[in-house]
């Protein structure tokens, strides 16, 4: 749900719109046209900042083709009453694949954006901190770290980890002050984690309850 009451969505293949819930009638907000839409890819996570009527800021995560290979970014868009505008690249360079690319985002009470990232079909990466693939990650609204994420160092990119050994978390929510994702399983064993600082969940080691 948006601010205005109308529904905001995702297209894989770029497009971000409202939805008026009574009418159906649907308002292009932009086209984003670097957007790279392959398998399970594409434009995913989005998120609208919590005192948007302040800070008419929307949050989104997609995956992108750089020299032949493919990643994922988060970027922040300005609501100008029509459209999304001012486009600001707040993390990119995290190795995406045409599927296992996460991208879940939620910004919690404290003002903390919490994004999901796959394994990107690399199953050596959950368990590496300074692989931004597997992980929840953490920023601020701004893009900057913040100084208690738990792995924090001011040149390696475990600064951006809150917790790691992630599959593929497409859920994220927040519900009476916890962290919770939603995770798939290779053929069975889903999750429903609690989600902690510095936790490790367990992939590709671990599958299901532990």
């Amino acid at each position: 749900w948006g601010p205005d009451d109308w529904i905001w969505v995702t297209e894989r293949i770029g497009t971000i719109s409202r939805i008026n819930p009574e009418t159906g009638e649907k308002v292009e907000l932009v086209q984003i046209n670097d957007v790279y839409q392959s398998g399970e890819s594409g434009l995913l996570g989005m998120a609208i900042h919590p005192n948007f009527a302040d800070s008419p800021f929307v949050y989104v995560a997609y995956t992108y083709l750089q020299q032949g290979d493919m990643y994922e970014k988060l970027v922040r868009y300005l609501y100008n009453g029509g459209t999304l505008v001012n486009a600001e690249i707040l993390l990119r360079g995290i190795p995406a694949n045409t599927t296992h690319d996460g991208s879940r985002i939620v910004i919690t009470p404290d003002r903390k954006l919490f994004m999901t990232t796959g394994d990107a079909q690399n199953q050596s990466a959950p368990q590496d901190r300074n692989n931004l693939n597997g992980k929840i990650l953490r920023l601020n609204l701004n893009g900057t770290v913040p100084f208690d994420n738990p792995f924090y160092s001011s040149t390696q990119l475990s600064r951006f980890v809150w917790t790691s050994g992630h599959r593929n978390a497409q859920g994220l929510w927040w519900v009476n002050g916890r962290l919770y994702s939603s995770e798939h399983g290779p053929n069975s064993d889903d999750e429903i984690n609690i989600i902690e600082s510095a936790g490790n969940y367990g992939w590709p080691q671990v599958r299901g309850f532990c």
